[in-house]
């Protein structure tokens, strides 16, 4: 397994790996039919250019991606956002996520020391993915009462989370 940074090359197994896991009820938020190659483009443009993405591969398929990155926004110059991790659903439940998510961090923190926070979104009826951005050091921040509807028809709370970059130096 090799954790290394995205290119824009990786677009077309990204795609495939967003699509795998999208047929899932209760991993990303997005459907199937909502994941498109300009889906893919938009976050992984921006994160190559001013934030960053990891992927994991295996035997030289991408199993899984996380990406973050400037919100573009001047009074946020300090801060990552949309972030998302996605692993392939063979792959899930092995430690993957946190080593590929753990890679990013470190770039964070190694090469990125004008970033104060890291933040996210996690849907609360997803427990597990809330335990591992806790294992991370992200902490909860709150929560948004009736903000996503679930795939079962349930409307739940988005529960909002940050990471402190504890190398941050002002610029």
């Amino acid at each position: 397994m090799i954790i290394r940074k995205s290119t824009l090359e990786d677009l077309p197994s990204i795609l495939q790996l967003y699509k795998d896991v999208a047929r899932i009820s209760g991993g990303i938020a997005r459907k199937e039919h909502e994941i498109s190659e300009a889906y893919i483009l938009n976050f992984l443009t921006k994160s190559l250019a001013n934030g960053c993405s990891m992927v994991a591969e295996d035997n030289g398929k991408v199993v899984a991606e996380v990406h973050t990155y400037s919100l573009g926004i001047e009074c946020f110059t300090h801060l990552f956002g949309d972030t998302t991790i996605c692993v392939h659903p063979d792959n899930q439940g092995k430690g993957l996520g946190k080593r590929v998510f753990s890679a990013l961090l470190d770039y964070v923190r190694q090469e990125r020391k004008d970033i104060l926070r890291v933040e996210l979104h996690a849907r609360e009826s997803n427990a597990a993915a809330i335990e591992l951005y806790k294992k991370l050091g992200f902490s909860v921040e709150g929560r948004a009462v009736g903000r996503v509807l679930d795939p079962d028809g349930r409307i739940v709370a988005d529960v909002p989370m940050g990471w402190l970059n504890p190398n941050f130096v002002q610029l």
